[in-house]
């Protein structure tokens, strides 16, 4: 079977206040009055061999943009502001519960990955350890960006991870206030932190966290899935492999979108 993963975008909008003091205020161009429009987006992403069907493009936000074959990015003016970015940094929490591993180090090195780009600003700050869950089936943002585990085997059936992203429409571009990613920890996964060249093959669908969680936390930045032949090497490219490892680097597609958000 030929094997591929992909991510599917969900964006539904729902009108609800702001909800505390960690979720970022309107902006003063906010349009119209009352409280904004908060949107979900949704990544899933299936191993390749449960693919429900290769995407057209990316859905909901239109075909990924390509400048040439070196810079290779999709982005729809959603991004986090200069005031969180600038002061303090775009925190997260991860929640060790039902990690199938000691995978803390990965996860922080996937966030790395992205901020240690000198031509960027990007800055991810890592609070430590938490007791709260992902957001992944709640009405609204709760201003805690999360990363943890959970078997999503009955609400969705063969998913390697999902990443959540809440944003508001100011009147030219969207602004995140939320981000949570949760990893599958059914046992069909041999999860792994891998300090080698492979993975070890266990005979199960092996997946690296740090290959995975780099390639969520893009999506953090607002960076979406691209599906076409010349974006394959990125890792924001859609799909997946089997033991997988090279997304753990940014290439230079990735560098690019990264920079036009965030570019110095």
């Amino acid at each position: 079977m030929k094997r591929v993963a992909f991510s599917i975008l969900l964006v539904a909008a729902l009108l609800l206040g702001l909800v505390g003091t960690a979720l970022a205020a309107p902006p003063d161009d906010h349009p119209g009055k009352g409280p904004p429009v908060f949107e979900k987006s949704v990544f899933i992403h299936y191993p390749k061999e449960f693919a429900p069907g290769k995407p057209d493009g990316t859905p909901g936000v239109g075909p990924a943009k390509k400048t040439k074959d070196t810079e290779l990015y999709s982005y729809s003016k959603t991004h986090w502001p200069d005031s969180v970015v600038l002061n303090g940094g775009i925190t997260y929490c991860y929640n060790p519960a039902n990690e199938p591993g000691d995978f803390e180090a990965a996860i922080i090195a996937s966030f790395d990955a992205w901020e240690e780009d000198p031509g960027s600003y990007v800055d991810f700050e890592h609070m430590g350890g938490t007791e709260e869950v992902p957001g992944l089936d709640v009405p609204q943002p709760d201003g805690q960006n999360i990363v943890g585990w959970a078997d999503l085997s009955d609400d969705y059936p063969n998913a390697i991870g999902i990443t959540i992203i809440w944003s508001y429409r100011s009147r030219s571009e969207k602004i995140i206030v939320d981000c949570d990613t949760v990893l599958n920890s059914n046992s069909y996964y041999a999860w792994t932190a891998s300090d080698g060249q492979q993975l070890p093959d266990t005979g199960a669908y092996d997946v690296d966290v740090q290959n995975i969680m780099t390639h969520e936390a893009g999506h953090w930045l607002m960076l979406n899935d691209m599906y076409y032949d010349a974006a394959s090497e990125q890792t924001m490219y859609g799909y997946a492999s089997d033991a997988e490892l090279k997304k753990r680097s940014l290439e230079d597609g990735d560098l690019a979108g990264v920079r036009r958000i965030y570019g110095e």
